[in-house]
C-alpha cells in the first residue's frame, strides 16, 4: 500500500511544497485498494493468541541503557550539523529560510484561531479534498476550513460538500472537510516538529517557536482525548485521526519526533499527558499487534514510526520488536514481519522490491532509508546495547544494509539519463525520481555512495530539501558514472547509448508478477532522447474511478492490445504467462533486447518485441500471430503529431479507450511506409512505421498525462494507435533531433523482417526473425539468428544463433558460433575484436554489471570481406569472483 510520504515530510519552499504534495498524494494514493486485497490474508496470523507487546508504563526490565534526548530521527549532533551546513553551504541557508518562512505562518496565527480551526473529529482520506467538477486537488490552507477553492476552475465549495470520489457505502466516503482534516493532521505535526528543530538550532529569545510547537502538540492531545478509536476486524484498518494505520502512522511519526525536540520546553505535566494520551494511545489503538503478518509496502513506515515512538517512551522492547531481535527474532517468531524479516524476504536478488513497480519501489525504500537514519542514531546513542553491526543499517558490517544498498541501485539501473522514471504501475504522478523521494537520495548518497544522485539537475542547481539539512551530506558532487545498459533479473531492460553527447534510453517491461499495483503493461516500451521523455507512462488518478480503471489497462501503455481486450494485470500472471527476456546483448555498435510473452494471451502463438538501439536511433519490431485484431499503441509527449498521410475526423472504437479524452480521432489508412512527428520545444521526435497491407492509423487524444480529466492546465495526451487485422509484424524506427536528423533514409528489405537504415555516417542492415533477406544494394543475408545487425561492412552482431553469411558483389563473410549464443565483432586494419556470450550477456546487481558467461564458444570468420591477421577477444561485465579462473 502506498499512502505514506513519498518524499521527506518537510517541504522547503512554496514551489517545493507544491511539488512535494503532488508526489505525496500520488504515493499515498496507491494503497487504498491494495489494503483491501491483502488485509484479509495478512490479518490471519495477527489473530494469534500471543499478547501484544507490553504497552504498560512499566515495561519489561532491561539492562541499563544510556538514553539521550532528543532521540531517534533528530539527535543533539543533528543541531550542530545543521549549524555547520548553514555556515558553509548556500543551499542549506536557502532550505532553512524557505522552511522558516512557511513555519512563520504557524507562529503568527493567533492561538484563538488555531484552536478554532484545529479539527476535533476523525477525518478521512485526502482524496476527498478534490474538486467535485474537475478532480484537481483543492487549494489547501491549514487555517481555512469553512470553504475551499479549486485552483483550476476557480470554484469555491462549502466544507460539507461531497466530492463524489467515493460512494456512500465506501469506508473512504467523506466530505471535502474530511479530506482537509486528513491533510491538516499531517501538516500540523510536521510543523510542530520543525518548529522544535528551529528553536534548538537558532534559539529564539522570545520562545515563539518552542511555545507554538508545544501548543500544537497539546492540541493533538486535546483532540485525541475526545475521539473514540474506530476499530475494524483487521487491525490495520483501525483509525483515530485520518483513515487507518497508513495515515495515522505518518502523523504519529511526526508527533513522536516533534515531542523529542520539544520535550525540553514542556512541563512535567505536559510530558506525562502527551506520552499517555497521544503517543501511548496511538501505539495501542493503531500501531501495535502481537506480530505483523503483513507483506505490505507500508511495514517499513510502520516500523519507522514504532521505533521513533519507542525512543520517545524509552521502550527498548518495542525497538527490538521492530528490528527483530530478542523475543521477536525470526528464529523465535518466523511469522513476524520485523525489519530483519522483511529485508530478508521482500527484495529480489537484483534489489527489486516485491511489488515490482517503480513507484512502489521508491515508496517503501524511502521509508526504509528513514529507518536507516533512525538506526544510525540509535546505535550512536548506545552502541553497546544497540551494536551497529546488528541495528545500524548504514554500517558496512550490517548485512541488512546491503539489501538497502541494492534496492537503491535497482531504481538507478532502471532510470532514464536524468535519473527519473516514468512511473511503472500505480501512481498519481506520471514520473518520479529520488529528487522526489528525498530520503532515498540523501541516505543513498551519504551512507551508500550512490553517486548517481549527483546527476539530478535540482541537486546540481543547489536546490536541496529540509531532509538534507537533517541527515544529508554537506555537499553533493557530480562525478562521472557509467552509462551502460542494464538487465535486471526481475524482468526489466534499460538500453542506453550516448551519441555525440545525446544520451538515449529505451526501457522495456518484462517484469515478473508483483503486487496488485502492477498494470496490464507487459512488453511496454518507454523512450528518452535529446533530454526529453518521449514515449511515456501516464498517471493513475485515484480520485476518479473511470480513469483510474482505464489507466491500468494495456491500451493506455505502449504495447500491443490483442482483439480489443486488455492484457491481464501483471500481478495475476502465472507460469508461462509471465514474459521473459530471451536476449540481452550489448556492444559498442548496438544494444539489443528481445522480450517474449507468447502466452500472455491465450490465443497468441507469438507475442514478441525486439528493440535495437544504435547511434541515436532505435528499431522496434513487435510480432504478433494467432489473433484477429491488434492495436499497437504509443503515448507520446508533446502536442498533436503531424502525420504524412491523409487524415479525416471519425469516431473511434472501442469508445471507452477515450474516456475523459476526445471522442473523435484523426484517422488514416495506408499500405505503405509512413511517419509521425511530434514537436517538444526545440526537439523533433519521429517514428517511421514500415508499411503493411490494411494499416489503420488513429491519432487519438486520451485522458491527460497527469490528471483524471481535461482542463486548460491539463491537455489531453497524444496517443497513436496503429491497427492491423490478422497476423502482423510492426516494424518502427524512432529518432529525435534538435537541428538536423542523424537518420537519413529508411528502406525495407525484400521482406517485412528486414530494413536498411542510413545515418549521416553509416549504413545499417537489420534482419529480425528471418532466415534470409536481400537489400537494394545487392547485399544478401542468410542466418539462423533471432536478430542480425551489420554496420557498413565493418561490424556485425549475431543474436541467438550459430551462423551468418553475408554476400555482396565481390565480397563475402561467414561467421560461425558454436554453441548457439550471441556474438559482436568489429573489423579494422586487419584486426577483428569480438565478444561471444550467452543469450543474456550480463545482469545488473547493485552498481555492477555481472557477466553471465558460462560457456567458451568457438568463433570462426571466413570469406574475403575481412582479411583478418589479428584476433582480440573482450568481455563485457565484471566476472563474479566465484567464476574467476573457470572460463
Amino acid at each position: 500500500m502506498h499512502t505514506g510520504r513519498s518524499k521527506h515530510p518537510f517541504p522547503v519552499s512554496t514551489e517545493l511544497t507544491a511539488a512535494w504534495w503532488r508526489t505525496h498524494h500520488a504515493s499515498m494514493a496507491r494503497s487504498l485498494l491494495h489494503v483491501w486485497v491483502l488485509m484479509a490474508l495478512a490479518a490471519i496470523p495477527c489473530l494469534a493468541s500471543d499478547a501484544i507487546p507490553s504497552t504498560s508504563t512499566n515495561p519489561p526490565a532491561h539492562e541499563p541503557i544510556h538514553w539521550e534526548h532528543p532521540a531517534g530521527f533528530v539527535i543533539k549532533s543533528t543541531f550542530n550539523e545543521i549549524r555547520s551546513k548553514l555556515k558553509e553551504q548556500a543551499w542549506a541557508r536557502r532550505a532553512y529560510e524557505a522552511r522558516r518562512a512557511e513555519l512563520e505562518n504557524w507562529v503568527q496565527v493567533p492561538s484563538e484561531k488555531l484552536r478554532a480551526v484545529f479539527p476535533r473529529k476523525t477525518g478521512n482520506v485526502y482524496h476527498n479534498f478534490s474538486c467535485p467538477t474537475d478532480r484537481c486537488r483543492l487549494t489547501f490552507d491549514p487555517f481555512t476550513s469553512d470553504s475551499f477553492v479549486c485552483p483550476t476552475c476557480g470554484k469555491r465549495f462549502a466544507h460539507d460538500v461531497d466530492p463524489g470520489v467515493y460512494g456512500a457505502g465506501n469506508r473512504y466516503h467523506g466530505t471535502l472537510y474530511d479530506g482537509w482534516a486528513c491533510l491538516f493532521y499531517e501538516w500540523a505535526c510536521a510543523a510542530a516538529a520543525d518548529l522544535g528543530i528551529m528553536a534548538a538550532v537558532n534559539p529564539d529569545p522570545h520562545g515563539a517557536y518552542s511555545r507554538r510547537g508545544v501548543e500544537i502538540l497539546m492540541l493533538y492531545a486535546d483532540t485525541i482525548e475526545g475521539l473514540k478509536t474506530k476499530r475494524d476486524p483487521s487491525p490495520i484498518m483501525n483509525v483515530l485521526l485520518t483513515y487507518h494505520r497508513e495515515g495515522d502512522s505518518v502523523v504519529l511519526f511526526d508527533l513522536a519526533r516533534g515531542y523529542e525536540v520539544l520535550r525540553q520546553y514542556m512541563t512535567a505535566e505536559q510530558r506525562t499527558r502527551f506520552e499517555k494520551v497521544v503517543l501511548q494511545r496511538m501505539l495501542d489503538d493503531v500501531m501495535l499487534e502481537p506480530i505483523y503478518g503483513y507483506d505490505l509496502n507500508n511495514v517499513y513506515q510502520w516500523h519507522r514510526t514504532i521505533v521513533q515512538t519507542a525512543l520517545a517512551l524509552e521502550r527498548p522492547d518495542l525497538i527490538d520488536w521492530s528490528f527483530g531481535f530478542g523475543e521477536a527474532a525470526p528464529e523465535k517468531r518466523p511469522d513476524h514481519r520485523s525489519l530483519r524479516r522483511v529485508l530478508a524476504t521482500h527484495f529480489k536478488p537484483d534489489g527489486g522490491f516485491l511489488e515490482l513497480c517503480s513507484g512502489y519501489h521508491l515508496y517503501p525504500v524511502s521509508a526504509l532509508c528513514e529507518c536507516a537514519v533512525l538506526s544510525h542514531n540509535l546505535a550512536q546513542m548506545d552502541p553497546k546495547r544497540f551494536p551497529p553491526a546488528k541495528y545500524d543499517l548504514t554500517s558496512p558490517e550490517n548485512p541488512d544494509g546491503r539489501v538497502l544498498e541494492r534496492a537503491l541501485e535497482w531504481f538507478m539501473a532502471m532510470a532514464m539519463p536524468d535519473r527519473t522514471m516514468p512511473t511503472v504501475g500505480d501512481s498519481m504522478a506520471p514520473r518520479a525520481g529520488m529528487d522526489d523521494y528525498y530520503a532515498c537520495a540523501e541516505v543513498g548518497y551519504r551512507y551508500f555512495g550512490l553517486k548517481a544522485v549527483a546527476d539530478y539537475e535540482t541537486f546540481r542547481n543547489g536546490n536541496r530539501s529540509w531532509a538534507a539539512l537533517l541527515y544529508g551530506a554537506p555537499e553533493i558532487r557530480q562525478e562521472p558514472t557509467p552509462f551502460t545498459s542494464s538487465y535486471l533479473s526481475s524482468g526489466w531492460v534499460s538500453l542506453r547509448n550516448e551519441w555525440h553527447g545525446n544520451r538515449v534510453w529505451v526501457g522495456l517491461n518484462a517484469l515478473a508478477a508483483g503486487s496488485g499495483h502492477q498494470h496490464a503493461d507487459r512488453l511496454n516500451l518507454l523512450s528518452y532522447s535529446q533530454g526529453q521523455l518521449l514515449a511515456l507512462e501516464k498517471a493513475t488518478p485515484y480520485n476518479e474511478d473511470v480513469t483510474h480503471d482505464l489507466a491500468r489497462l494495456s491500451p493506455m501503455h505502449n504495447t500491443v492490445t490483442v482483439d480489443s481486450t486488455s492484457q491481464k494485470p501483471g500481478t495475476s500472471l502465472r507460469g508461462q504467462e509471465v514474459p521473459r527476456v530471451d536476449y540481452f546483448f550489448t556492444s559498442p555498435m548496438a544494444k539489443v533486447a528481445e522480450l517474449n510473452a507468447d502466452h500472455l494471451y491465450p490465443q497468441t502463438q507469438e507475442y514478441r518485441r525486439t528493440v535495437i538501439l544504435f547511434e541515436d536511433i532505435y528499431l522496434d519490431q513487435f510480432s504478433v500471430r494467432g489473433v484477429k485484431v491488434q492495436d499497437w499503441m504509443l503515448h507520446h509527449a508533446g502536442a498533436a503529431p503531424e502525420l504524412d498521410l491523409p487524415l479525416k475526423e471519425e469516431p473511434f472504437t472501442p469508445a471507452n479507450w477515450l474516456a475523459h479524452g476526445v471522442p473523435q480521432a484523426r484517422t488514416g489508412r495506408t499500405d505503405g511506409t509512413w511517419e509521425a512527428r511530434w514537436k517538444l520545444k526545440d526537439v523533433t521526435s519521429r517514428v517511421t512505421m514500415l508499411g503493411a497491407p490494411g494499416t489503420e492509423v488513429f491519432a487519438l487524444q486520451t485522458y491527460p498525462v497527469d490528471q483524471a480529466v481535461i482542463t486548460k492546465e491539463h491537455p489531453p495526451c497524444q496517443s497513436l494507435c496503429v491497427r492491423r487485422h490478422g497476423d502482423s509484424t510492426f516494424l518502427a524506427v524512432a529518432d529525435a533531433w534538435r537541428d538536423t536528423p542523424n537518420l537519413r533514409a529508411v528502406a525495407q528489405g525484400d521482406n517485412v523482417h528486414s530494413v536498411c537504415l542510413k545515418t549521416q555516417a553509416n549504413t545499417y542492415y537489420l534482419v529480425l526473425g528471418s532466415e534470409q533477406a536481400r537489400f537494394d544494394d545487392g547485399l544478401s543475408v542468410h542466418t539462423d539468428a533471432s536478430a542480425l545487425i551489420l554496420r557498413n561492412r565493418d561490424a556485425v552482431i549475431l543474436v541467438g544463433g550459430t551462423t551468418a553469411e553475408l554476400t555482396s558483389p565481390g565480397a563475402s563473410l561467414k561467421v560461425t558460433l558454436q554453441p548457439k549464443g550471441c556474438l559482436a565483432a568489429e573489423f579494422a586494419n586487419g584486426t577483428v575484436t569480438y565478444e561471444a556470450g550467452e543469450n543474456i550477456q550480463y545482469e545488473t546487481v547493485g552498481s555492477e554489471n555481472l557477466s553471465l558467461q558460462k560457456t567458451n564458444r568457438a568463433v570462426e570468420f571466413s570469406g574475403n570481406l575481412w582479411p583478418i591477421t589479428v584476433r582480440r577477444q573482450r568481455t563485457t561485465g565484471a566476472v563474479p569472483k566465484e567464476k574467476l579462473g573457470t572460463l
